[in-house]
């Protein structure tokens, strides 16, 4: 079978005795490093028999049949990304669907997640979420997909580099205005902090000061739906932004959710833009 474990994104102790078990009776483990994994079981004093076998975007569609071959031949095989859950911005999920496909079981052992973490005390709505992953790197991207987002009216969570912040904090302001935000750095190690303020003042900060150290979750509040305006334009980028990660059909749900437009009709628009008419 597969497993997919968290493991620590700092402090090791969070490393659950559980997740230390699934490693230590693993036949192989995948990982997204072996020397990071390796560096892990070496700090938590873990006796593996396991062999360590790298698994990641570039060799992912290499590596599947081999890790799925093995399964079928009895191995048990656990998954684990350098920090925290598996799957979570990783290509794990391409193997956990391979192994549906072919009626191999998979579980997984809970532990600590940044964007989970990072969510639970900003002190922002947690009610409804969207992870969004990386801010990507060209500007131009960056500019649509914040925009497609923009009507949104769940808190939003996002991973960013240091040395780009400054720029993301001003272009966010830019096209969400001026909602709350909130920045953690260093979740569970020594130098963990929590900053929370309007964007445009966090933007004019960053402006002025070096790029922070450490990894960054970037968060921000969702738009207020009282006062928000759902053209079709606005629409239609919000269905867009929301097919990334859903069906149509779960799409055009969500949409009527947040903007009140009819199902039927905000279907027949998910439809067009999945179609890429």
């Amino acid at each position: 079978m597969l497993k997919l474990v968290s493991t620590p994104i700092g402090n090791l102790g969070d490393l659950s005795p559980r997740a230390a078990q699934a490693l230590q009776e693993a036949d192989i483990i995948a990982c997204e490093d072996t020397r990071t994994t390796r560096k892990l079981i070496t700090l938590c004093s873990l006796q593996i028999r396991a062999k360590l076998l790298a698994y990641h975007d570039h060799n992912g569609q290499e590596m599947r049949p081999k890790l799925l071959a093995y399964m079928r031949s009895g191995k048990q095989i656990v998954l684990v990304s350098d920090a925290g859950t598996p799957l979570i911005s990783d290509p794990g999920y391409k193997l956990v669907a391979a192994c549906h496909d072919q009626h191999i079981p998979v579980t997984a052992i809970p532990g600590v997640s940044a964007p989970l973490m990072a969510l639970t005390i900003s002190g922002l709505p947690t009610d409804r979420f969207t992870f969004q992953g990386f801010v990507p790197q060209k500007q131009n991207a960056a500019r649509a997909q914040i925009s497609g987002s923009a009507s949104l009216t769940m808190t939003q969570i996002w991973f960013e580099a240091p040395r780009r912040l400054a720029k993301t904090l001003a272009l966010m302001a830019e096209i969400y205005g001026d909602r709350l935000a909130v920045i953690t750095r260093e979740l569970t190690k020594l130098h963990e902090t929590i900053e929370r303020d309007r964007l445009g003042l966090l933007a004019e900060k960053y402006a002025q000061s070096d790029p922070p150290k450490g990894e960054l979750v970037l968060l921000v509040e969702g738009a207020d739906k009282s006062v928000h305006s759902y053209d079709e334009d606005a629409v239609r980028a919000l269905l867009g932004n929301i097919l990334q990660n859903s069906s149509v059909k779960d799409a055009a749900r969500e949409a009527e959710a947040l903007t009140g437009w009819p199902r039927r009709s905000l279907y027949q628009m998910a439809l067009s833009i999945a179609r890429n008419e």
